[in-house]
């Protein structure tokens, strides 16, 4: 009885190789813009999210509870960039900055290279009072694309202390911003 030899001929190994190789460029684009959409859609749950905690502590502690940008998850940034982070916290003074390291209820990390947000200018912070409403102008949080400086949507809250999402559908629509 002959044995046949264990392991691949070099034509298996070539078809092999040949069908990873197509299946690799037609799924990795897709992934990554799956990848992409996912970014945008935690982007907008991390934002809702922490403007309705942020109201709702307001509310139940009694006290204003303010978010701002922050690069470092301690200090408030004095600019409108978002995307880099930011935090929660109580500001019973109201002067739109933790007094200390004790006063922060949450940090928020970076969004990822797919997304930027930014304010619309005048307001760097958004405050929460007891009442549940926020103070000052109504304010936009606006997500666009880095790459290529398209708006993707906004979340909007009003003086009411209400957010709502958006997401623009339709032609493209360059930021109101350069990212």
């Amino acid at each position: 009885m002959k044995q046949r030899p264990h392991g691949f001929t070099l034509i298996e190994l070539m078809t092999v190789t040949a069908v990873l190789g197509i299946s690799l460029a037609v799924g990795v684009p897709t992934f990554s813009h799956v990848r992409k959409n996912a970014r945008i859609s935690n982007a907008y749950h991390l934002l809702t999210t922490s403007l309705a905690s942020a109201r709702i502590t307001a509310v139940s502690r009694g006290m204003p509870v303010s978010l701002c940008p922050s690069r470092d998850g301690r200090q408030c940034r004095k600019d409108l960039i978002w995307q880099d982070g930011w935090i929660l916290f109580l500001d019973p003074g109201r002067k739109g900055a933790p007094a200390d390291t004790t006063a922060i209820l949450q940090r928020f990390d970076p969004l990822g290279p797919d997304v930027a947000v930014r304010t619309t200018p005048g307001r760097h912070w958004i405050r929460y009072l007891p009442s549940g409403r926020s103070t000052g102008t109504n304010l936009s949080l606006w997500i666009c694309s880095p790459h290529d400086g398209h708006r993707i949507g906004r979340v909007a809250i009003g003086n009411s202390g209400r957010a709502r999402s958006e997401r623009d559908s339709g032609p493209a629509v360059p930021c109101s911003y350069a990212p």
